[in-house]
């Protein structure tokens, strides 16, 4: 069972895997309380971290990546701080990866999470309505997380960031990636001003939209370009309206 008290082993998980928004803003306490990290072990011992969103009380909603034939997987909702976790950490019950996920291709690159023990809501602990729209190209969206703020892996931060970024055609998106990578089921971001946005590993972390007024979960991230954050390559994201079939199935919710 994966376990973990000392913060210094989050910070060395983050470390390792490079969890990071790029040219991102500090989110404050309950601006995104449906955001949890979520830490995994692979059956060799090495360590992932990725983020998800609360979907109910019972269940996290994540990528497939990050829960993919992992020895343990552990929750810790209501943080912002990753010095000051002073909210719950709940070990899975169950994992769910999607029966069609591809490791090679990230293809349904998307998994579930059933809580041990349910969520209590609170002002930094709550629900993330999932979008039934698909959105379309030119929209604004935030994607948060927590890391780096530069493909530099001793430029660590440990507060939530987020940043604000545009969507973009898929037929742009797949000039990158390819039309097999780039299916109807993948909605990208690209900011062509700015690199900003997530970066390698950020894997799980929720895509929303309208965030300060009407939040809505639209997209999970899963993909960026081979060469790193800073190369200002499209994101990838699983698109949640074309799951949401299979996540009620799976979830009852």
């Amino acid at each position: 069972m994966w376990f973990c008290i000392l913060i210094v082993c989050l910070i060395s998980f983050s470390e390792a895997n490079g969890l990071e928004v790029i040219n991102g803003n500090d989110a404050q306490k309950g601006q995104f309380p449906w955001q949890v990290l979520v830490a995994s072990s692979t059956p060799d011992n090495n360590d992932v971290v990725c983020s998800g969103a609360i979907i109910s009380h019972d269940w996290i909603l994540t990528s497939a990546y990050c829960v993919y034939e992992m020895d343990s997987v552990t929750v810790f909702p209501g943080i912002i701080d990753l010095n000051d976790i002073s909210g719950p950490m709940i070990d899975a019950k169950t994992v769910i990866v999607h029966e069609d996920y591809n490791n090679k291709t990230l293809e349904n690159d998307i998994g579930l999470v059933k809580l041990e023990s349910s969520l209590v809501f609170d002002e930094t602990i709550q629900v993330i309505t999932l979008s039934e729209d698909v959105i379309g190209d030119a929209v604004n969206v935030t994607i948060s997380g927590w890391g780096h703020s530069n493909d530099d892996q001793d430029n660590l931060t440990t507060i939530l960031q987020y940043a604000t970024v545009p969507t973009i055609k898929n037929s742009e998106c797949a000039k990158f990636y390819g039309s097999d990578v780039v299916t109807s089921n993948v909605l990208c971001t690209h900011n062509s001003d700015l690199v900003k946005g997530p970066c390698l590993n950020d894997g799980g972390a929720p895509l929303i939209i309208n965030a300060g007024t009407d939040p809505q979960h639209v997209g999970i991230f899963s993909f960026l370009g081979e060469h790193g954050c800073e190369k200002n390559y499209p994101a990838g994201y699983t698109r949640t309206a074309s799951y949401l079939n299979w996540v009620k199935n799976k979830t009852g919710i």
